[in-house]
């Protein structure tokens, strides 16, 4: 056999597929660190079935996948195959050639083939199994692993011995048949358990076969008897029913004419609320008709109270304006009259000016005579000294007028302040009056639009409440019938329960006189509360159990009993307290049960019951399981062995022994005690609730009519309400346009005062500037005057003689002309007065023109408002009539509705009293109909009684059971027929079936003991033979390879010697191996004693040894000789070719010294990063060792 190829794809770095070919001898694999060299042996590896990614290098098994590169994405699958030449079957196979492929996707899915066939991994690993060729086997071999030889200890070493011993199949053998005979034991045990148990159950199970025959004897005649009877019961009932149903036909025909009438009532009623709604609509229109006509009118009188409080303001106003005009008039009489004096005067003056000119030119001629030059002079200086004195007169005259006249503007603009102020004053008051009234009147609007926003939505609100009223009446009248019938039909369910319905004729009597007897508690289906989903499942797993009597001890059990014999009234069972135990499943066998699907509980814990009785109860249902279904029961029974009965909540029952039961009956559990007990408890509860919904309801009627009679009479508050905030609202608006009107007026006046003040003011300010001035003037004239008087002088003094001669010429000159500046002066005066009278006479004329073409307007506008008075009375007297006519038809219309709501009292009343004997009616109905349920449910009782407990339809009992005897005979045959099934107790109809399959299963379990034991003894020897047969295969290894160790040693060292014992060689099975050695020039001592490089060779030596002993096809040696020094490696390559032959060798190194012993030269190289690339070179074909190859 030979190590042919390996194809590599995707497995690690080997991101393409790579094919390697192996030939004969030594073939070396050599590249830098880093390139993959490793990754070949570990694919090789991988390929023969290793499992742990920790051995691969890896975290987990995806990790042997290529994981991409920075050129390449990662690949999402890994594959080797190993091709093996097989010519002489080395491994058992037919083939000549092997190939075994190993595939992982990166979704964790794994492929295995044989020879291009799917496989799986154990075929692979059972096909190299003491081969010496497995994954772990000494054909590969690490660094690692040499470093595990000898730093393992003796125990781990031995399993290389025992690899190359080829006992790992023995020992694999070995340990299946100790799971094997571990099984058996307990299979054993199992058996023998059950077979203890069987036991006790075989043989009174033969006992309760006995009795449960007789029962079934007694039970077929009772059968017939019983449905005879019980068909004679029906047609009894039947005719009480028929009875029952013509009573209630003649209340039903009497609740249909009531019924009629009623309707008639109804439609009256509505056709009279429909009547009252309309008037109510008819009213309610009318009124906001009349409320509108009466808010028109109000404000139609508002406006017309506007126009005459404007006409009278209109004719105050002429007046006052007629007055102004009047004053302005004589002002201007008065102005014409004062420039008529100042034209006179001012003619007068202007011919006085003209006389002393003529006389002052005279005088100055004859002045001029007696003087010279220097009196020239001097009267040039006065001539000019009088101009200034001239001049100094009209400035003092002017000044004088403007003070007068500054004085008289100050004191009339003191006037305009006072009265502008007084004006604002008002207007300030009359604009906060007008804001606080418009204020006012938006908070009436939106008062008047809430009201309104409110009357609609209550008006609304009364609708949908009539509306709702109508359906409330309509659900409780229908609500009250359905809590009618269900009082019935409890009425009906009570009787039957006290009168024990359902219950045996022995158990009923003994309930009835419990009083009298004594101790009695009461019956079983009495004391239990079952919820309603496991009904079926309880009452199936009490059966007739549930009709027993629980009492409280010995004593009250057997006076029932002689009551019953006394009375000869049939049996009864009884539960004292005093005597029943409990009984509970095993806590192991609840467990088991509980963990199982579809587990539900244990039946004694799904239902409620007093304390006092708890021991019957778990006594009759602690051993019972409740599942969800007959495949869980199944499950169940299978997992507690069949021991306890398991009840399902259909009614399927397994039995303990492993026997069904099941079925289905056309009624379901309607008649059982339970189904009726809880219908009646549920009965209670919904009339509980629906009388409480009856009282909500009619307390809801009430309260409706109630609230629906309080809105109404707030809707006609809101109406009035509304009324009177109309009547606010038209006032308010009045108040608000009179003072509008006045703060025009007003405002107006304000502004023509403003005016005036501001000319006022302004002229005022003309006039002190112009006094400023004139002041300056004055004083540049006085200072002029003194210079000329001062010149004067000095030329007088210079001429006096001449001036004494001129003096009375001069005297009079300067009269003259003193006389001619004063009236100069006076002339000026009397112009600028003439110019300021003739301004003001222009200014009050235009004033007259103003107040003439204002007059005019306001007679103009006056003429409009009495125009639009005129159609305001016509307006005013019209809506008057529109309003009394609106009253007097909301009158006649209100007297209409208090008609229609008597009708409809006297309708209501009417309805009161159908309504009352329709109750009654109702009532007498639902006491017939009680009568008819309770017979109905007899009957059903009965028909339910034939059908679960015979699968009989009435008609099919009544052809083939017809009654022979009288009622009486009959029904005391059937009393002693019960009385004989009560004496033979509790009775297991399931015991003869059980008791067959019991001793059947019995005497197979036996047999089946037997044979486990002899297993068990087989399996016995046959490991015994197995530990014999390892024991000699593991010695003659052993001995072989000491031998071989003993010479290979010293052949690879060049000396010394090495030997391997057995830690305990007593005991072949579990012994270690110790490795002594001696290498040249040192003493014989333990592996563990030498230097790293002479345990790494001992250890190479050992495996080139066990390969002597045990030769592979081929072996893989990755870097073993890594630790050894260049002298060891040449030794180590040398020695390698003594194999050349035997085994091929696959060597992974970097050690020259191999190197130059291959055949073979693979180089691994990664010329893309992360990617292995293998260049070979077959050393045999060149002429000389290759250069660089590292």
């Amino acid at each position: 056999m030979q190590l042919k190829r390996i194809d590599i794809a995707g497995f690690k770095s080997f991101a393409d597929k790579t094919t390697i070919e192996f030939h004969d001898g030594v073939t070396a694999v050599v590249g830098p660190n880093g390139s993959g060299k490793s990754n070949i042996t570990e694919a090789i590896r991988w390929v023969l079935g290793e499992q742990s990614a920790k051995n691969l290098r890896g975290g987990r098994m995806n990790d042997v996948i290529f994981s991409g590169s920075d050129t390449r994405k990662p690949v999402n699958l890994a594959e080797v195959t190993l091709i093996l030449e097989n010519e002489d079957h080395f491994l058992p196979l037919e083939f000549s050639e092997i190939s075994i492929t190993r595939r992982l996707h990166r979704n964790g899915e794994s492929e295995f083939y044989l020879n291009k066939q799917a496989c799986r991994l154990k075929d692979i690993v059972d096909l190299f199994m003491d081969s010496g060729l497995g994954k772990e086997s000494f054909s590969i071999i690490s660094q690692g692993k040499v470093e595990s030889i000898f730093n393992s200890k003796p125990e781990e070493r031995r399993a290389i011995f025992e690899e190359a011993a080829g006992v790992l199949k023995y020992k694999t053998r070995k340990k299946k048949a100790e799971q094997k005979l571990t099984e058996t034991e307990e299979n054993l045990n199992r058996v023998q358990d059950i077979v203890y148990e069987l036991e006790g159950q075989v043989e009174p199970l033969r006992e309760q076969s006995s009795i449960a025959k007789d029962y079934l004897s007694y039970k077929e005649k009772l059968t017939e008897m019983d449905i005879a009877l019980t068909v004679v019961e029906i047609e009894r009932l039947k005719v009480k029913w028929d009875e029952s149903k013509h009573e209630m036909s003649s209340f039903e025909k009497q609740l249909v004419e009531k019924q009629i009438s009623l309707s008639d009532c109804e439609t009256q009623l509505k056709h009279k609320r429909k009547q009252k709604a309309k008037l109510t609509d008819e009213i309610e229109k009318t009124q906001q008709k009349l409320v509108e006509t009466i808010q028109l009118f109000e404000q139609t009188d508002g406006q017309n109270n506007v126009l005459s409080e404007r006409n009278k303001y209109t004719t105050e106003n002429l007046q006052q304006l007629e007055v102004t005009k009047e004053q302005a008039n004589q002002r201007v009489a008065q102005l014409e009259q004062q420039l008529k004096g100042i034209d006179e005067n001012l003619a007068e003056k202007t011919e006085q000016e003209r006389q002393l000119k003529s006389e002052l030119l005279a005088v100055e001629k004859e002045a001029l005579s007696l003087s010279g030059n220097s009196k020239e002079t001097i009267e040039s200086l006065r001539d000019e000294y009088v101009d200034l004195m001239q001049k100094q007169t009209s400035l003092r005259n002017e000044q004088t007028y403007l003070e007068r006249s500054s004085y008289q503007m100050a004191q009339k603009n003191l006037k305009s302040t006072a009265s502008v102020k007084e004006l604002e004053k008002t207007i300030e008051k009359i604009t906060e009056d007008f804001t606080r009234i418009a204020k006012e009147l938006t908070n009436t609007q939106q008062e008047i639009a809430q009201k309104l926003l409110l009357y609609q939505e209550k008006q609304a609100s009364v609708q949908t409440k009539r509306q709702e009223l109508e359906v409330n009446e309509t659900r409780m009248y229908d609500a009250l019938k359905v809590v009618q019938q269900a009082k019935a039909k409890k009425e009906s369910l009570k009787e039957l329960n006290e009168d024990y319905a359902g219950f045996y004729q022995g158990v009923k009597e003994v309930l009835k006189r419990k009083k009298d007897i004594g101790g009695i508690i009461g019956a079983v289906a009495e004391l239990i509360e079952v919820p309603k989903q496991a009904e079926l499942a309880i009452d199936i797993a009490l059966g007739a159990a549930s009709q027993n009597i629980i009492v409280q001890d010995e004593q009250s059990g057997r006076k029932g009993i002689q009551y019953l014999k006394q009375k000869r009234i049939g049996r009864a069972t009884f539960l004292p307290l005093t005597t029943i135990k409990a009984r509970h499943l095993p806590t192991s066998v609840e467990n088991k049960a509980s963990s199982c699907d579809g587990f539900l509980g244990i039946a004694s814990k799904l239902i409620a019951y007093p304390e006092a009785v708890s021991t019957v109860i778990q006594n009759l249902l602690g051993t019972t399981i409740v599942a969800r279904d007959l495949s869980s029961a199944n499950n169940i029974a299978r997992e507690i062995q069949f021991k306890y009965r398991v009840v399902t909540l259909e009614g399927d029952v397994m039995n303990a022994g492993g026997s069904m039961t099941g079925g289905a009956s056309k009624s379901g559990n309607q008649g059982s005690l339970f189904a009726r007990k809880n219908e009646l408890t549920n009965l209670t509860k919904q009339i509980t609730q629906m009388e409480t919904t009856l009282t909500e309801k009619e307390i809801e009627v009430r309260t409706m009519k109630q609230v629906i009679k309080k809105e109404e009479t707030n809707l006609n508050e809101l109406r009035e309400l509304g009324e009177k905030q109309r009547l606010k609202e038209q006032e308010l608006k009045n108040q608000a346009e009179t003072l509008e009107e006045k703060q025009i007026r007003l405002t107006r006046e304000l502004k023509a005062l403003q005016y005036e003040y501001k000319e006022a003011k302004e002229e005022v300010e003309s006039y002190e500037l112009k006094k400023t001035e004139l002041t300056e003037s004055f004083q540049t004239v006085k200072k002029e005057m003194e210079h000329i008087n001062h010149q004067i002088l000095l030329a007088s003094s210079q001429k006096e003689e001449r001036e004494k001669n001129h003096t009375l010429v001069n005297e009079k000159q300067q009269q003259l002309r003193t006389k001619l500046a004063a009236l100069k002066e006076q002339l000026l005066s009397l112009k600028k007065e003439q110019k300021a009278v003739s301004s003001q006479l222009d200014d009050q004329q235009k004033d007259i023109t103003t107040i003439t073409s204002r007059m005019e307007q306001i007679t103009h506008s006056d003429g409009t408002h009495q125009m639009t008075k005129k159609e305001l009375s016509d307006q005013l007297a019209q809506l008057s009539d529109t309003k009394q006519m609106l009253e007097s038809q909301l009158s006649k219309v209100k007297s209409e509705k208090n008609t229609i709501e008597g009708q409809l009292n006297e309708i209501e009343q009417l309805t009161t009293i159908t309504n009352n004997q329709k109750h009654y009616l109702l009532e007498e109905k639902a006491k017939s109909e009680v009568s008819m349920n309770r017979t109905d449910v007899a009957i059903e009782n009965r028909l339910t009684y034939l059908n679960e407990e015979y699968s009989m339809t009435f008609e099919a009992a009544k052809e083939s059971h017809l009654l022979e005897l009288s009622v009486e005979e009959a029904t005391r045959k059937v009393k002693l027929l019960k009385q004989s099934i009560e004496e033979l107790g509790s009775v297991n109809i399931g015991a003869i079936e059980e008791f067959d399959r019991v001793n059947e299963r019995y005497s197979f379990l036996v047999d089946q003991r037997e044979d486990l034991v002899e297993a068990k003894i087989s399996l016995y020897t046959t490991m015994n033979e197995m530990d014999e047969e390892v024991k000699l295969r593991f010695s003659e290894v052993f001995e072989d390879i000491r031998l071989r160790f003993s010479e290979v040693f010293p052949q690879m060292f060049g000396g010394g010697s090495a030997e391997l014992r057995l830690t305990d060689p007593k005991n072949l099975l579990t012994t270690g191996i110790e490795i002594i050695a001696q290498p040249p020039g040192k003493k014989l001592q333990q592996l563990s004693l030498l230097s790293g490089g002479e345990r790494a060779f001992t250890a190479i030596a050992l495996m080139f040894s066990i390969i002597q002993a045990r030769p592979v096809p081929f072996c893989i040696l990755d870097e073993v000789e890594a630790a050894l020094d260049e002298a060891n490696v040449i030794r180590f390559g040398k020695y390698l070719k003594r194999f050349d032959g035997d085994t091929q060798f696959i060597v992974i190194t970097h050690r020259k010294g191999t190197m130059e012993e291959a055949n073979v030269l693979y180089g691994i190289t990664m010329q893309e990063s992360g990617v292995s690339k293998v260049v070979s070179v077959r050393l045999e074909e060149l002429t000389e060792t290759p250069v660089g190859i590292t």
